[in-house]
């Protein structure tokens, strides 16, 4: 018998002894969380290697696990449960006070005003505020990323029938409820992961949206990695329906363009209000008569700040490393 033939027997046994029933039931549930198992599988490594190396290494070998966990893993959901665990559960509590999907026909655009209305119940204030960002635009594309069950894809393209619409998003299981929600949606969907890098293959359009997207992306720089490409993708506007308080937008785009992210040559950003009460980030490549947005500061003046999600902006910008500024 070898001399670690003791040490091989006790590591073996710790690798396959089960998990106690208690977290097992935890671990097992439809769409289990996947922080709890990354969290577990964690604590049995550190258990392992302080077996191994000695207690006095147990601080820099938890430091080392935990500091992994928080600058890695930080999206606010898991995309490959996140139909079932939230995105189901929150298209109920909209429904309770707006429509998501308007009826055929009851949608308006106002040229004169720029402003839709004629559903009741009415549209969440954010879905105005694109229906009107769009039909101030008038581009002849427009593709949404991280459609979802395709409500915005759809009351939009029958709002504007002569627009062409797309849609992508990066989970299987929300294109299969897209589907189901609209089983005549006339619109180009297509699985895309916006974090990855970009791809020639991607759908192209005059305008390019997110709504409640980037703001719970924080893993690493992905977030930023996924704003680089919607401006590639975009060939006239990029507009962002998000919680300006996740993350530091105007600063983060303007950091982007200047250090070659972005593929434009121009960059004008703009604060676009609804007339509901949301408002959103526009970047267009061409000046436009909109009130002119200089600054995060800016388009936060008057919400209410948060400092958990004020730290956490800060630390999602800090990790960035943009390219050198154009001479």
């Amino acid at each position: 018998m070898s001399a670690n033939s003791g040490l091989s027997r006790q590591y073996t046994g710790w690798r396959q002894a089960p998990l106690p029933t208690f977290w097992q039931s935890r671990c097992k549930g439809e769409g289990g969380p996947n922080l709890l198992k990354l969290l577990l599988f964690k604590l049995r490594c550190f258990t392992a290697a302080s077996a191994f190396w000695g207690k006095g290494s147990n601080v820099k070998i938890l430091n080392r696990f935990l500091y992994k966990t928080r600058k890695f893993y930080g999206d606010d959901f898991d995309w490959d449960t996140y139909t079932e665990t939230s995105y189901a559960r929150r298209l109920k509590v909209v429904d309770k006070d707006y429509s998501t999907i308007a009826p055929d026909g009851t949608l308006t655009f106002d040229p004169e005003t720029g402003s839709v209305g004629g559903c009741n119940p009415p549209l969440h204030p954010n879905i105005v505020l694109l229906l009107e960002a769009i039909g101030q635009l008038q581009p002849a594309s427009v593709h949404e990323v991280g459609c979802g069950g395709g409500d915005h894809v759809s009351n939009g393209s029958r709002l504007y029938p002569e627009i062409r619409y797309s849609g992508s998003d990066r989970s299987q299981g929300q294109l299969d409820l897209l589907h189901e929600r609209h089983p005549n949606l006339k619109a180009d969907i297509t699985l895309q992961d916006l974090t990855m890098p970009y791809s020639e293959n991607w759908p192209r359009a005059d305008l390019v949206y997110s709504q409640a997207v980037i703001m719970h992306i924080h893993t690493a720089v992905s977030h930023l990695v996924a704003l680089s490409n919607m401006f590639r993708m975009a060939d006239k506007y990029v507009l962002l329906v998000e919680n300006i308080l996740c993350h530091d937008f105007v600063a983060e785009i303007q950091g982007l363009h200047a250090g070659g992210h972005t593929g434009w040559d121009a960059l004008h950003l703009y604060q676009f209000k609804g007339s509901a009460g949301s408002w959103c980030i526009l970047a267009s490549k061409e000046p436009l008569d909109y009130t002119p947005l200089k600054s995060d500061a800016q388009i936060r003046e008057g919400v209410p700040p948060s400092d958990r999600l004020s730290k956490r902006a800060k630390e999602d910008f800090e990790r960035a490393t943009f390219g050198p500024a154009n001479a």
